[in-house]
């Protein structure tokens, strides 16, 4: 939840901070966090499908297609238990939240 609070934070400033420097201020500074927030709605979403382990059963299917006799052997009992960071989902609710946000100050604008 910090996360997610500090990044809209952090993409409404740089927002508020372009458009300072514009002729049209109001109207840039929903043009400008709405473009910020769509590349972490499209990185955080796919992290966050990738964190959820939604291609965790094709990868591991590859890795066992492509291994050789011997490592097939030797790897019957391995298990891949690596911890993950979590940082798509904080990207991908905060791009959300911006974007809603962005959706309501054009229209009242």
């Amino acid at each position: 939840m910090k996360k997610l609070v500090v990044t809209s934070f952090l993409v409404f400033f740089i927002a508020l901070t372009v458009a300072l420097f514009s002729a049209h201020k109001w109207l840039t500074f929903i043009n400008v966090s709405f473009l910020l927030a769509q590349p972490l709605v499209i990185i955080g979403g796919l992290r966050f499908i990738y964190e959820r382990g939604f291609f965790d059963v094709t990868i591991a299917s590859f890795k066992r297609l492509f291994r050789s006799p011997v490592e097939r052997y030797y790897a019957q009992d391995e298990h891949d238990d690596e911890t993950k960071t979590q940082w798509g989902a904080p990207f991908f609710f905060a791009g959300l939240f911006v974007t809603f946000v962005t959706f309501i100050l054009s229209y009242v604008y």
